[in-house]
């Protein structure tokens, strides 16, 4: 597994079970070029919006790109492959939150078992929800902002 990330959270990502770790402010890591030189079958893209583009000089001919921070962008993108039968998937992860929810039930499974782990940069109380909000706004929490509602 390749992942991209800051100079300052490169140890970060390695110990969270990364092969390879590039840094997004290189030209390398700008243009998700690993370092072996493969090539990625599947990508997942927690940034902002990139285009497809941006992803398939360095995916395979079938490779599929999942933008878990999906904007109306990635949709219009998704159904525009779909029209043309493009080999490359761009989609968007889209989680329904009701109690039937098997991807809901999928992901808290993975927690359950340990094979995935959640990062909390910090926790606010309710009342701090400004706080915390600013906290997430800055673009350097090293995992997720939470308000306590309790």
């Amino acid at each position: 597994m390749t992942a991209t990330c800051g100079a300052r959270n490169m140890e970060l990502v390695r110990s969270l079970g990364a092969d390879e770790v590039l840094d997004y402010k290189t030209s390398e890591g700008a243009n998700y070029v690993s370092p072996s030189g493969k090539k990625y079958d599947v990508v997942i893209q927690l940034a902002p919006y990139k285009p497809l583009e941006a992803f398939k000089p360095q995916i395979v001919k079938h490779g599929v790109v999942i933008d878990m921070t999906p904007t109306l962008k990635t949709i219009l993108r998704n159904l525009y492959n779909k029209v043309t039968f493009s080999s490359q998937k761009f989609l968007p992860f889209l989680l329904n939150a009701s109690g039937a929810a098997p991807d809901l039930q999928i992901a808290a499974d993975l927690v359950a078992e340990g094979k995935l782990r959640v990062l909390i940069d910090s926790t606010f109380p309710l009342e701090k929800a400004g706080d915390a909000w600013t906290r997430s706004m800055e673009g350097h929490a090293t995992g997720k902002v939470v308000l306590d509602l309790c």
